[in-house]
């Protein structure tokens, strides 16, 4: 018994010495990976600052050189739909046959929208020992560190003094702002758009309102954050250009190797002066919005919203001020998806959700879309963006929360949301001439109105057609040709 001790003893110490020898090997290995991955960081980081370093000095070299003559395009106007002055209302019990409809123009799906240009790599963060800075965006406070030797005076619009002035902004000492405004970004959840109205407010701040110092910081801290925009002279001032994916209304524009520039300035107009430099790596902005931002929240007044033959489907809302005055600003496109991919936003979805989700629990698929139509086709006032706004312009989903009316564009972008979101089903836009509506991808049988796209059945739900149900078509569209928008 006591050599069985001594024997199990041993074998107990060999174990524990063994689990000590791999605990030793693997703290061992992962000191040795952390030392690699930390010089191979000093490394990348090195070479993108000499790439940097490079790029500026080009860059500031050929701003020197003449800037070319151009004009100015007028901003278009978005087009006018002959919309009807009131919903229309369906008969539900004299309903005709379901039919396919005709084939209709099916757009191409839209690119996944990439993710905001930004450095290869990151940006050394600003020392601690640096101020900060506070500045507003739509009541959201943001803070960077900003010194007072960042600011800094233009002395003339002439190349040299703008190239000269690039030098200085090019300096390390910038570095630490730069990577400030990327990490508002990111904490923002800020499309292009919104990236862009932060550098003008936080630029504005530092170096004064309207400035041409504070356009010619944007411009350098667009490009190195790796956007594609151009810089003009007009009138004795900066402007900034920027191209985008899509076409925007009532922003001035130049056309420039095929892609239009459109003035950040909406006063724009007549003769300027255009620097056509371009930087390395830079992306075309992108409209679209993956998410809507995160701004601070100030609630707008609540509102009950209830449908009308499911009125169970009731919601007290208060959506977000400051996220609304955003929306307001955001420049109205030619992409439908951009309105109902930015889906809506937390402080809407915790109040509406629930209540939503409540009613429709446990129906089936065709069920719970029809009690979803009606509370869009019925709990909202209708009115044209012609009588409510006096101009066209699509709504987000949150704003229809908030404004008195929406009209078929904003009901068809709303159902789309919700349908996505609650039922997990795809759905598309149909797009007729003077009319938006929605058709969704049941995986159950549901009978009803259908499109054909890509081998599968798409049915009709019309959120303007005013007790339709799922798959009924208005009737002046039955046999008109339609464009299918994907999403």
């Amino acid at each position: 018994m006591k050599h069985a001790a001594i024997i199990i003893l041993a074998l107990l110490m060999s174990g524990t010495v063994s689990a000590q020898t791999e605990r030793e090997k693997y703290e061992a290995a992962k000191r040795q990976a952390m030392g690699q991955y930390a010089s191979q960081r000093k490394k990348a980081m090195a070479e993108y600052a000499a790439f940097r370093k490079k790029a500026n000095e080009e860059y500031a070299k050929f701003m020197q050189e003449a800037w070319e003559a151009m004009r100015v395009s007028k901003g278009e106007k978005p087009p006018a739909q002959p919309k009807p002055k009131r919903a229309p209302e369906a008969v539900p019990d004299k309903l005709p046959p379901a039919t396919p409809l005709p084939t209709p123009i099916v757009a191409p799906s839209p690119r996944q929208v990439p993710p905001p240009p930004a450095p290869e790599v990151e940006i050394p963060e600003p020392a601690p020992t640096v101020p900060t800075m506070s500045f507003a965006m739509y009541s959201t406070s943001c803070t960077v560190h900003a010194s007072d030797d960042l600011r800094f005076t233009l002395p003339s619009l002439n190349e040299k003094s703008i190239a000269e002035t690039w030098k200085v902004l090019s300096t390390e000492k910038y570095d630490g702002l730069l990577h400030d405004c990327l990490e508002q970004r990111k904490k923002l959840n800020l499309s292009d758009w919104g990236y862009i109205r932060l550098l003008k407010n936080m630029s504005e701040r530092l170096l004064g309102k309207g400035g041409n110092e504070a356009v010619l910081m944007q411009m350098y801290l667009l490009t190195q954050s790796g956007m594609k925009v151009r810089m003009a002279r007009a009138n004795g001032r900066l402007v900034l250009l920027v191209p985008f994916d899509h076409n925007l209304y009532d922003y001035s524009f130049i056309t420039l190797d095929g892609d239009r520039y459109y003035a950040l300035d909406k006063n724009l107009s007549g003769n300027i002066e255009v620097c056509k430099v371009a930087y390395p790596q830079e992306q075309v902005a992108s409209i679209v919005m993956r998410e809507l931002p995160a701004l601070a929240y100030k609630p707008a007044a609540k509102r009950t919203f209830e449908a009308r033959q499911f009125g169970t489907l009731r919601a007290e809302v208060a959506g977000n001020k400051n996220l609304v005055d955003f929306l307001n600003d955001y420049p109205v496109s030619s992409a439908w998806e951009c309105y109902a991919n930015a889906s809506l936003s937390k402080e809407l979805k915790e109040a509406l959700y629930p209540a939503l989700r409540a009613q429709i629990r446990g129906k089936s698929q065709k069920k719970a879309a029809h009690m979803l139509l009606d509370f869009v086709q019925t709990a909202f006032d209708y009115a044209t963006d012609q009588d409510q706004f006096g101009y066209e312009r699509p709504l987000f989903g949150d704003e229809s929360f908030f404004y008195p009316k929406n009209d078929c564009e904003d009901r068809s972008i709303l159902y789309s949301i919700l349908v996505r979101d609650l039922l997990g089903l795809e759905v598309v836009l149909v797009h007729w001439e003077g009319h938006l509506g929605t058709a969704v991808h049941f995986t159950d049988e549901v009978e009803g109105d259908y499109f054909t796209i890509d081998g599968k059945r798409y049915v009709v739900c019309d959120p303007t057609y005013i007790g339709a149900p799922v798959g009924l078509t208005m009737p002046q569209f039955k046999n008109a040709k339609a464009r299918i928008v994907r999403l």
